[in-house]
């Protein structure tokens, strides 16, 4: 679907490859346990169409049938990439654990303490960063606002900051990347609100290939909201 009045996003098309696959390992450093991740991204429709299959490292343990499923559809207008759609599941088995879906393009939502209305133009599943943010234009001090969706009619405004280049050595291999910076951002509503979210939340701290088409190869974030809790990452292994 494309929306009769399109405003551009800032998320340029990076040029991904159709059937791209990546895999990623997440966890906590010296901790046991973790899961897998991957990420396959296939030329549809003029945009992308994405499946995310996440599931635990260990198989031999009680929860090695539990798979999570998220299945996006990202169009494309003018050379700019858009949200269309979002479908999650997680099942057990045979059972299904939880569904959400949503679509973002041609559709009104129960804003809360709102009318009802449109999703923003630069709304993004969190997802769907794995494709999305790749489109940013990657320079140093580069700062933008995205929306990103959390659930049903919940969007946050998240503050993106491109801060420098750094060298990235990994399991799959050596790679010159982009170091961005991602946070709740509320300046725009509250001052005071912002630097209190800001003292709360801790960071999220991504990395993306200088390279095009820019895939991410590590994604630092936070286990708990708080400062001083442990850290998890998300890393490239193929």
């Amino acid at each position: 679907m494309i929306r009769e009045e399109f405003e551009p996003t800032i998320f340029r098309d990076p040029g991904i490859p159709d059937g791209e696959k990546s895999r990623y390992r997440v966890g906590i450093s010296g901790e046991p346990g973790g899961f897998e991740v991957s990420h396959v991204v296939v030329h549809d429709r003029g945009g992308y169409h994405t499946t995310i299959e996440a599931s635990p490292e260990d198989k031999s343990g009680r929860d090695r049938a539990l798979v999570m499923t998220v299945e996006q559809r990202i169009g494309r207008i003018d050379g700019r990439l858009h949200a269309e759609s979002y479908r999650a599941q997680t099942r057990s088995g045979a059972t299904v654990v939880s569904r959400e879906e949503v679509n973002f393009v041609d559709t009104v939502h129960l804003q809360f303490g709102g009318l009802p209305g449109p999703f923003p133009p630069n709304v993004m599943p969190i997802a769907a960063g794995l494709t999305m943010l790749r489109g940013l234009e990657f320079a140093d001090g580069l700062i933008e606002t995205v929306d990103v969706w959390l659930a049903s009619s919940v969007h946050w405004p998240l503050l993106v900051r491109v801060e420098k280049q750094v060298v990235f050595a990994g399991t799959a291999g050596v790679f010159p990347c982009w170091q961005v910076r991602l946070r709740p951002g509320f300046e725009q509503v509250n001052g005071m609100l912002d630097k209190m979210v800001g003292s709360v939340v801790p960071p999220f701290i991504a990395l993306f290939e200088v390279a095009a088409p820019h895939r991410m190869v590590q994604l630092s974030f936070p286990t708990q909201m708080s400062m001083s809790a442990p850290r998890a990452t998300m890393e490239l292994v193929s």
